[in-house]
């Protein structure tokens, strides 16, 4: 057994996990790629997830808890300003030529498994929910059109954003921000 070296290896598994997972997908690496990246060899991974789905499952929930933190730290005073900070966070993934991280999981959603699963749907329940209390109170104020459904609206939100960070792929993470306007104007009253 390894002597504890002090070392935040956990730590540093799970960001170095983060960024191969919004770059390559949970597919596109290996235990050997990670280790490779980190500096250690796959056993000490293995201690830390022993399987790729814990590992993904908890990449999925700080990438979650994270996500959440910045959409509550959301201060702005309409509900307007409010969706354009939103899909900035977006953009500001697209531009680092990445994916939403639970954008990815979902692509490969039929081998996530049931931990990486739970995460990626409380991910979109949470944003489904900010976004709708977010248009409900667009709509209430005037500032989007009356008949628009706050349920529906947050989905295609999310949908087209999500399509938006994926097709920026082909053009170096160009694109979402020209994206999120659009689809920000296109509610306003």
């Amino acid at each position: 057994m390894a002597k504890p070296t002090g070392r935040p290896v956990k730590e540093e598994l799970l960001t170095a996990a983060t960024e191969l997972i919004q770059s390559v997908g949970v597919a596109g690496f290996s235990y050997g790629d990670l280790g490779e990246q980190v500096g250690v060899r796959s056993p000490s991974i293995h201690h830390h997830f022993r399987h790729k789905e814990d590992l993904v499952a908890e990449v999925a929930r700080r990438y979650r808890q994270d996500f959440r933190a910045a959409v509550d730290g959301i201060a702005a005073p309409t509900a307007t300003e409010r969706l354009h900070a939103y899909t900035a966070l977006f953009v500001a993934t697209a531009e680092q030529d990445r994916m939403c991280l639970c954008g990815a999981v979902i692509a490969e959603w039929v081998t996530a498994g049931e931990g990486p699963r739970r995460e990626v749907e409380g991910f979109f329940d949470d944003q489904r929910s900010w976004l709708v209390a977010q248009l409900a109170t667009g709509v209430a104020d005037g500032e989007f059109h009356a008949d628009l459904n706050p349920q529906v609206g947050a989905q295609m939100i999310l949908a087209t954003l999500e399509g938006a960070i994926l097709m920026s792929r082909l053009g170096g993470g160009r694109g979402v921000d020209d994206t999120s306007h659009l689809l920000v104007s296109l509610l306003a009253n």
